[in-house]
């Protein structure tokens, strides 16, 4: 999976920081019954509920964060590189360079085509 691709390990990993947050939270607040009895993973372990509670909630707001700034990021990427205005492009060149350095040779190659297109030898 190349660099570009992290997003999608990003929200999967997010869905499963986000299941354990709702049976967590099920478990400690609500006690839902039929929720406990279709997910029994955390029968039994006692007051490790409140640390599962704490990490899963902070890796849901860490990957989510994660997944949403690669998203953008390639958006903007596509964005810029297809841009109809020099200035423009010229403007976001550093974030351009910063974007191609964390998605690999790809990107590199793309920002490379993008800068012979305009003319510019840096």
């Amino acid at each position: 999976m190349g660099n570009d691709k992290l997003y999608i390990l990003y929200i999967l990993i997010s869905a499963v920081s986000l299941f354990f947050l709702i049976v967590s939270i099920n478990g400690l607040v609500f006690r839902n019954a039929v929720i406990m009895a279709h997910v029994g993973i955390l029968d039994g372990i006692g007051s490790w509920e409140y640390w599962v509670l704490i990490v899963s909630f902070i890796a849901f707001i860490y990957f989510v964060y994660l997944a949403i700034t690669n998203i953008n990021d390639i958006k903007k990427f596509k964005d810029m590189i297809n841009s109809e205005s020099k200035k423009t492009f010229l403007e976001n060149l550093p974030d351009l360079e910063r974007i191609s350095k964390k998605f690999g040779e790809k990107y590199k190659d793309n920002l490379k085509d993008a800068k012979h297109k305009w003319g510019i030898k840096r």
